[in-house]
């Protein structure tokens, strides 16, 4: 098909000005809603200088990633018989609103676009049906399929890779150019897999026949066909079986299995036949599921306070299916993965041969957060099988949400679920059994790289090894002949080499997300055990810490353990604080200080409250505990030193003056999702009431149709009278109260001449309700639901409350004898739910949520505080203990810090300032690249640099 405009490649098209004049350049865009993508080695050989070239296919890993000047460059040396030496990588890339095909040399640096028509205005590309879907090409490069969607004319189009180069005296390509054949329904993915050989070496001709077919050598495929392509295409050449097309059908809920060299070269389908692809297995897929067992309750919190209650169970999801409709194809071995966008399955298919499809008990999506929902996936990818676990994962987009699980299909693992993320409490924000991110997922594909470190001594480059940090071990360098290989890949001491973010070694998933970038997710880093802190501890989320005495590991020094961690997001930085990789570390800006209701500084005294880093439960985990405050590390005191008259234990000295501190999380960084500035004020106003109406029902309740007391973390009484306190702390005190924020009714109003003058009047109420709103009486709330407070009734400050005030009004809740910690960005946390039997808030007992804490119990004597004591405060991100003051601290009184070193994901921007539909991803064998085609203008974009930099498009 050829466009009326103009759409002109870079210095690769001319279109003409106008009749009678000079051509001249027109800059706009070649390429327009690209749509998939496949690549090819070809060279092109010229025996006969007066003739076309000839186009020898080979191998994708033939090709490199050198490039040459022009597209006409083959490396044809003289006296080579006009062979070839410098193949050319071309990517064939769908173009769904032209029908056709467009390739690109990826080895020219000039001209890369190539127009099959010169002759004519405008960009000249392969055309096919309308609608192509999919495309697909041969290991060998020998042809390319493509699947077409074209509404009455569904079929695959087989594109012989000696026809899709432009040459002199070869015809320009027509739509029945090239050998074609009819769908009974539109075509989904489709994939090539290889029919392997007898015992003999022979091939069977259909998965029916007998293995009585020689395979054809290179030599003879390049004898058999013209210079201008015509008689060739045979796929035996390529040394790899019988190929056949794994189609899937949508509409039909199944996939075919079509012979691909009988489509290439049986008459029917020359010429553009289009008659019917014979279509040699038909899998219709299944979508029966097993019945469900009832959820098991969640794990009690353990960061949480001891009173909670289980939350509601859900339901499971409906179990009548649909027909399925397949989706996304993945392959790994001899097992065929399909996604299917109408049941909430991932079909698995025993795949021994092509011929010999057998389908397995699926996979099954699901929703932790969400089990009443369907779960449906879209596109899918598998990894490979690293040692020494050779453990192998799945991972499928959720249709719904856009979000990826990960399933275990190592060989012998029974599980049929997502993944659920180990110590899911560390990072609440995060679903347990998905990676969600900032925008939906297009599509994705899990890529296996290495970076050989080479051996000093005699210049070998082992491949696949393992990153070791243990000391015991003989490093390599240029004076050694025998060493421990393993340590070639540590990191270097100034981190300028060796293990450390941008360096990927190992298998990685690349998520292309709907708003341009593409996020790096490490599946199985063979340098992750070189990445972390150099002693081990539980705090840093080491499995174990270090005992007493065990030398310092040889690692990149980092906070945590879990810098590296499966099925979650890279980061891009050195979780580290220098000034070589600036502030990468959790920590604060600058250290908490303490501020009266006024905003004058409060400074550090025997008197004063005091924020304390709080110390692990075990003493054996033993590493002093640090802070990094801007790019210095300071250490959080352990013992006191008695030069002061304050007990200096989870303190900070700085200049020998005791300060403020408190710990950072780091057993997860990629919790620190941002810097945020934390205010901790005691009996501080919870937020979200400000534009709240209640009013007073006839039992002295507060209620309102919109409160939402419960999801806003109200705490009463009951909920409170059995909680942990720290020693001198009334259990009762605790609870919330409330503070009428509004203003009386006027004096004037009619109210006050009918109110019972024994109960209240405007006087008596304006006595003590028309000062500061601080000063107001305290209503102590004894049980909360999600619409109303029950207050003390045995308190007549209610009952006098509720005259003064007899319609709608705000209030204000405040915390009881707490501090309640909050911040700009993630608020006030907490993991208060309504009960499922009773309706009254009370803290959940979900281990997931057990450090969503917006509140820290004042410990009013001083000193060391361990972690999980009754004033340890621990929310995801930091934790701390506030003790002392005397008597007791002041309302309104607040510490204020600001954090730093939030996690820096390792995320690809593919375009600035321009408008960009991804549409799907490739591995490029031949380069290392990672392709994205794009379904608005930007045409193809090629990741390099380990798929961390765009380095390459063509458009």
């Amino acid at each position: 098909m050829k466009l009326r405009v103009a759409l002109i490649a870079p210095a690769s098209v001319l279109a003409l000005a106008g009749c009678g004049e000079e051509p001249e350049p027109v800059a706009v865009e070649a390429l327009a809603q690209s749509g998939r993508s496949a690549f090819v080695c070809l060279a092109v050989d010229r025996p006969d200088p007066k003739a076309p070239g000839v186009v020898r296919s080979l191998p994708i890993t033939d090709c490199s990633s050198r490039t040459v000047e022009s597209p006409g460059d083959f490396g044809i040396e003289e006296g080579s018989g006009g062979k070839a030496t410098l193949p050319h990588l071309y990517a064939l890339v769908t173009q769904t609103l032209r029908g056709e095909i467009a390739v690109v040399d990826m080895t020219t640096e000039s001209s890369p676009i190539l127009d099959q028509d010169t002759g004519t205005p405008g960009a000249s590309f392969l055309p096919v049906g309308a609608q192509p879907v999919d495309i697909a090409a041969t290991p060998g490069g020998t042809a390319s399929f493509v699947a077409v969607a074209e509404p009455g004319r569904a079929g695959i189009f087989a594109l012989p890779s000696a026809k899709v180069l432009p040459r002199g005296g070869c015809p320009v390509p027509s739509l029945v150019s090239w050998p074609a054949c009819s769908l009974p329904s539109p075509p989904g993915e489709l994939l090539l897999v290889s029919d392997p050989p007898g015992p003999d070496g022979k091939l069977r001709a259909s998965c029916s026949s007998d293995y009585d077919v020689e395979p054809t050598s290179p030599g003879e495929a390049e004898a058999g066909g013209d210079a201008c392509g015509s008689g060739s295409g045979d796929l035996s050449q390529e040394g790899l079986g019988r190929q056949k097309l794994l189609v899937t059908l949508p509409e039909l809920g199944g996939f075919a299995v079509i012979d691909a060299q009988a489509l290439l070269q049986d008459e029917r389908y020359q010429d553009g036949g289009f008659a019917p692809c014979e279509v040699e297995r038909w899998v219709p897929l299944q979508a029966s599921l097993p019945l469900s067992p009832p959820a098991a309750p969640p794990d009690e919190a353990p960061d949480g306070p001891a009173a909670c209650v289980q939350p509601a169970a859900a339901a499971s999801p409906a179990q009548a299916l649909a027909t399925p409709r397949p989706r996304g194809l993945a392959l790994a071995d001899d097992r065929l993965f399909i996604a299917d966008l109408d049941a909430p399955v991932i079909h698995v298919v025993d795949l021994p041969t092509p011929c010999e499809p057998t389908e397995l008990p699926p996979l099954l999506p699901a929703s932790t957060l969400d089990p009443e929902r369907v779960v449906t996936t879209s596109r899918l990818a598998v990894s490979q099988a690293l040692p020494p676990d050779f453990r192998r994962y799945l991972y499928a987009v959720d249709a719904g949400d856009g979000s990826v699980m990960v399933f275990d299909v190592s060989d012998g693992a029974s599980g049929q679920s997502p993944l659920a993320r180990p110590n899911p409490e560390w990072n609440p924000f995060q679903p347990p059994d998905r990676i969600r991110l900032a925008a939906p997922v297009r599509d994705l594909v899990v890529v296996q790289r290495d970076a050989p470190a080479i051996l000093p001594a005699t210049g070998v480059a082992p491949e696949g090894l393992r990153c070791d940090p243990d000391p015991s071990l003989k490093p390599c360098d240029s004076n050694v002949a025998s060493c421990d290989l393993e340590t070639l890949f540590r990191t270097s001491a100034n981190r300028d080499a060796g293990a450390g973010p941008l360096k990927l070694r190992g298998s990685f998933a690349y998520l292309v997300l709907t708003n341009g970038q593409v996020a790096v997710v490490d599946v199985d880093d063979l340098d992750a055990a070189c990445r972390g802190p150099e002693q081990r501890s539980l705090r840093a989320g080491c499995a174990e810490g270090a005992s007493e005495g065990d030398p310092r590991l040889k690692t990149s020094g980092e906070a945590s353990c879990n810098v590296v961690l499966p099925h979650a997001l890279r980061s891009r930085s050195y979780v580290a604080t220098s000034d070589a990789v600036g502030v990468r570390e959790p920590g604060v800006q600058g250290l908490p200080i303490l501020y009266d209701r006024s905003g004058t500084v409060v400074q550090l005294s025997a008197a004063s409250p005091k924020m304390r880093a709080t110390f692990p439960s075990d003493a054996a985990d033993a590493p002093a505990l640090t802070l990094a405050v801007g790019v210095e590390p300071l250490t959080i005191e352990s013992v006191d030193s008695a030069d002061s008259a304050l007990d200096e234990q989870g303190l900070v000295l700085r200049s020998g003056e005791p300060h403020h501190a408190l710990t950072m999380n780091v057993e997860d960084p990629r919790v620190h999702l941002v810097n945020e500035t934390w205010t901790v004020t005691y009996e501080g106003v919870l937020p979200g009431f400000t534009k709240t109406f209640v009013h007073f029902d006839g039992d002295g309740h507060l209620r309102s149709g919109d409160a939402r007391f419960c999801r806003r973390g109200v705490q009463s009484l009951n909920s409170v009278k059995d909680q942990p306190v720290p020693a001198g702390v009334d259990a009762a005190q605790l609870a919330d109260f409330v503070q009428i924020t509004s203003e009386l009714p006027g004096e004037d109003t009619r109210y006050w001449t009918d109110v019972d003058e024994a109960v209240c009047s405007f006087d008596s109420c304006n006595a003590k309700y028309g000062n500061v709103i601080t000063s107001r009486p305290g209503l102590r709330v004894v049980e909360a639901y999600d619409d109303h407070l029950e207050l003390d009734q045995g308190d007549p400050e209610v009952a006098f409350a509720a005259c003064c005030f007899p319609g709608e009004m705000q209030i204000g809740v405040r915390a009881g004898g707490q501090w309640v910690v909050r911040s700009n960005a993630a608020g006030f946390l907490h993991h208060v739910i309504a009960d499922p039997a009773t309706g009254a808030c009370r803290n959940s007992c979900d281990a997931r949520l057990g450090r969503l804490n917006g509140r820290a119990v004042h410990t009013p004597g001083d000193g060391r505080v361990t972690d999980g004591d009754p004033g340890a405060f621990v929310n995801p991100m930091f934790r701390f203990a506030i003790t002392g003051g005397a008597p007791e601290p002041e309302q309104d009184m607040q510490f204020r810090f600001t954090t730093q070193g939030a996690f820096n994901p390792l995320l690809v921007e593919l375009v600035n300032e321009a408008e960009l539909q991804p549409q799907a991803i490739r591995f490029v064998p031949a380069t290392g690249e990672l392709a994205i085609t794009d379904g608005s203008l930007q045409g193809l974009i090629l990741l390099g640099g380990s798929g961390a930099e765009v380095v390459r498009r063509f458009h």
